[in-house]
């Protein structure tokens, strides 16, 4: 197994094995693994695109 898979399980394994008082998310292997392709390729849903474009568009009111 190469190190960057061992890495990746461990991550999951850790996350997976958390108690229910930590305040962590627990992904499933499938929501995990879209989380990593996702930060790997960056975002492409053109809904949270466009909010996004939005937001930065706005004026920090103290800018005013």
């Amino acid at each position: 197994m190469k190190a960057k898979a061992k890495v990746l399980d461990v991550l999951h394994l850790t996350g997976r094995t958390a108690s229910a008082e930590d305040s962590r998310t627990i992904l499933s292997e499938k929501e995990f693994k879209e989380l990593l392709r996702q930060l790997k390729e960056g975002e492409k849903d053109p809904k949270i695109l466009s909010a996004r474009e939005k937001l930065m568009s706005l004026r920090p009111v103290w800018q005013d």
